[in-house]
C-alpha cells in the first residue's frame, strides 16, 4: 500500500524537530573505510567477498534484521543527510530531500521474493530468487543518498551486494551515508562492504565498474550516453532514463484539484525527479480557469518576453522548434524564487513553480527541464491534449498524467500510451507509491521493467526434488 503525503509529512516534522539544528559540514572530506575504498577494483573485490559472506554464511533472519537497521540509520539520519546532499549539490528543496530519504527507507524488502512450488506424481519442484551477486549501480547527482539508500535495501535483500559510483558532485554526502550504512549493518552483526563506494568516482570509474567481470548486473540511472555505454557492457543492464513526463487537463477534469497535483508534482525536489510534471496542456475551454487555480496553489506565470529573457539563461544551447535543447546546469534544481530573480521578479520566495503559455513547437515543451518553470500549451479539444502528450514524451517510456472525469477517455489513454507509469487525477507523486496506492519505488526502469522492487534484482533458480516430496 502506498504511503500518503501527509503521513510523510508528519514523519519529516518530527524528525526536523527532534534532530539538532546544528548545520553539518563537508569540509571533513573523505576517508576510506567502512565501505569507501580507493579504486573500483578493491571496492568490487571486497564486495564480492562481503556477498559471498550474505549468502552463505548469514541467516535469512540476519540478512532481514539488516535490512531494517538500514531502514532505521536512513531515518535517524534523514535531516543531516538532506543538508548535506543540498549543500554538495546545490539543487532541490531541504524539506523535500528528507521526505525522498523517509519514502525511500520504505520501499519493500524481503517480503517482496516468493517462493513458487509445483508438487506431482514425479516429485517437487521449487523456484526461488536468488541473487546476481556483485550489482554495480550508477547514481545521479539529483537523487543521490535515496538512490543508494533504496538500492541497498532491494539489493541486499536479493542476497546481492552492491558498488555505487556516485556522481562526483554529490560524492561526499554519498560516502557519509555509505559508511553509516555499513557500521550500522556490522553493529547487527551483518558482513562489512555490502555496500561501497570510492573515494572520488568520475566516468572512468563508472566505465571501470562496468566492465568489471566480478559485476554481473548494472543499475544506471541517467542520460542516453550513460545507458549506451553500460549496455555496451556486454552485462544485464535496468536503466532509468530520461524522462518528459506531460499533464493533459481536459475539459471534464477538476480544476482545483488538477492545478493542485501539478503543482505538488512539479515543485517537488524543484522539479529533479525525471517523473515529475514536465509540461502542461490544457485544452482551450478550461486554459484560462487552470491558470487561475495554477496561481492559487503557488504558480506564478510570466508573459512571453520574460520567458525568452529566462530561456536565454537557463538553456545553454537551443537547438530549434520541436526539439530538446541543452539545459544550462547552474540552474538546475534552483527553486522558482531564483529563477524570477534572473528576469528581475523580486519576493517571490514564496512562489513553487513558474509556467508560461507557448507553442507546442517552443524547445521547453520538448526538453527535460529538471526545474520549476513549465510549458503551458493550449489545444482545441482532449484528443489533441492526448496525441500531444504522447509526441512530446517522446517514447521515452516514463510518465504521463492525466486529469480528466471521462472514464471512457481514460481507459482509451491507458491503451494508447506505453509509458511506464500514467497517473490518473493525481500528481506524478502517486506514480512512485507516494500519495498513491502500490509499493514505494523512486527509480524507474524506462526499458521494460518499470519499478524497481527486490524481485527485479534477483533471478529464479530451479531445485527438483524426483520422486518425493509429494504430498497430495
Amino acid at each position: 500500500m502506498g504511503l500518503d503525503i501527509k503521513q510523510i509529512d508528519a514523519i519529516v516534522e518530527k524528525i526536523v524537530t527532534r534532530l539538532s539544528q546544528s548545520e553539518p559540514s563537508l569540509s571533513s572530506g573523505i576517508k576510506t573505510g567502512d565501505g569507501i575504498f580507493q579504486n573500483i577494483d578493491e571496492a568490487v573485490r571486497a564486495t564480492h567477498h562481503a556477498q559471498r559472506d550474505l549468502v552463505e554464511g548469514t541467516s535469512i533472519e540476519k540478512r532481514k534484521e539488516i535490512i531494517e537497521v538500514i531502514r532505521k540509520v536512513a531515518r535517524d539520519n534523514a535531516k543531516e543527510w538532506a543538508q548535506i546532499e543540498l549543500m554538495e549539490a546545490e539543487m532541490g528543496r531541504f524539506e523535500d530531500k528528507v521526505k525522498k530519504i523517509i519514502a525511500s527507507s520504505m520501499v519493500p524488502g524481503m517480503e517482496d521474493l516468493q517462493t513458487v512450488a509445483y508438487s506431482g506424481d514425479r516429485g517437487m519442484t521449487i523456484i526461488e530468487r536468488a541473487p546476481y551477486g556483485v550489482i554495480g549501480s550508477i547514481n545521479p547527482i539529483t537523487n543521490a543518498i535515496p538512490t543508494i539508500l533504496f538500492n541497498n535495501i532491494m539489493m541486499i535483500a536479493g542476497g546481492n551486494a552492491v558498488v555505487h559510483n556516485p556522481h562526483p558532485r554529490a560524492k561526499i554526502s554519498s560516502a557519509r551515508a555509505i559508511q553509516a550504512f555499513n557500521q550500522a549493518i556490522q553493529s547487527v552483526g551483518g558482513p562489512p562492504n555490502l555496500t561501497t563506494a570510492i573515494v572520488e568516482p568520475t566516468i572512468e570509474s563508472a566505465q571501470a565498474l562496468m566492465k568489471h567481470p566480478l559485476v554481473k548486473l548494472l543499475v544506471v540511472t541517467g542520460g542516453h550516453g550513460v545507458i549506451h555505454a553500460a549496455q555496451q557492457s556486454g552485462k544485464k543492464v535496468i536503466a532509468g532514463g530520461p524522462g518528459n513526463p506531460p499533464a493533459i487537463v481536459d475539459e471534464t477534469a477538476d480544476l482545483e484539484k488538477a492545478a493542485r497535483f501539478i503543482v505538488e508534482g512539479a515543485s517537488f525536489e524543484n522539479d529533479t525527479p525525471c517523473a515529475s510534471e514536465k509540461e502542461i496542456i490544457a485544452v482551450e475551454s478550461v486554459a484560462d480557469e487552470l491558470k487561475v487555480q495554477l496561481k492559487r496553489n503557488g504558480a506564478y506565470e510570466i508573459n512571453a518576453h520574460q520567458l525568452d529573457q529566462l530561456v536565454s539563461k537557463v538553456f545553454r544551447e537551443v537547438r530549434g522548434p520541436g526539439k530538446a535543447g541543452l539545459i544550462n546546469y547552474d540552474y538546475i534544481g534552483k527553486d522558482a524564487g531564483v529563477l524570477l530573480g534572473l528576469i528581475g521578479v523580486k519576493g517571490a520566495e514564496d512562489v513553487k513553480i513558474v509556467f508560461a503559455e507557448t507553442d507546442r513547437h517552443h524547445p521547453l515543451v520538448w526538453t527535460e527541464q529538471s526545474m520549476p518553470l513549465l510549458p503551458f500549451v493550449r489545444v482545441k479539444d482532449a484528443e489533441e491534449a492526448m496525441d500531444l502528450a504522447i509526441e512530446v514524451e517522446q517514447g521515452f517510456g516514463h510518465t504521463i498524467v492525466i486529469h480528466s472525469m471521462d472514464m471512457e477517455r481514460l481507459s482509451r489513454m491507458s491503451k494508447r500510451v506505453e509509458a511506464a507509469v500514467l497517473v490518473k487525477n493525481g500528481s506524478s507523486l502517486a506514480g512512485v507509491g507516494v500519495a498513491g496506492e502500490g509499493f514505494i519505488s523512486f527509480h524507474i526502469a524506462t526499458g521494460a521493467e518499470g519499478h524497481t522492487c527486490p524481485t527485479l534484482f534477483t533471478r529464479p533458480r530451479r531445485c527438483c526434488m524426483v520422486d518425493f516430496f509429494r504430498l497430495k
